[in-house]
């Protein structure tokens, strides 16, 4: 198709992530898995980060965001942060952080 072109190996991570207290109660940490992308540890790649909270005090969040760009790690490969804030049909909203693990898939040879 494109000479010279190569795509990289497409990717996800696994991702963990705590979520603030708020009008006194909290929900346990958001995990799940990105979303997969074909991307290296040397270019500007994003991962969709979402799901929904486990419910706590009768209701659920749902978190939806774009990871930030990979962070490469010393040893080869990288993650991503990410953060945001909960939607919900509730009249309140938890600010969520965390980070990816390094990418699980295909060859780690080339993330």
């Amino acid at each position: 198709m494109f000479k010279g072109f190569e795509l990289p190996e497409a990717h996800a991570h696994y991702f963990r992530g705590s979520l603030e207290e708020r009008f006194n109660h909290q929900h346990f940490q958001i995990l799940g898995f990105s979303f997969p992308i074909n991307g290296s540890s040397f270019d500007l790649h994003v991962h969709r980060i979402e799901g929904i909270t486990i419910e706590e005090e009768g209701h659920q969040h749902r978190y939806s965001v774009e990871s930030g760009p990979p962070i490469l790690l010393a040893k080869g490969g990288h993650y991503h942060k990410f953060s945001g804030e909960t939607v919900s049909k509730e009249n309140h909203k938890h600010y969520f952080s965390g980070e990816t693990s390094l990418p699980i898939g295909n060859s780690p040879l080339n993330w």
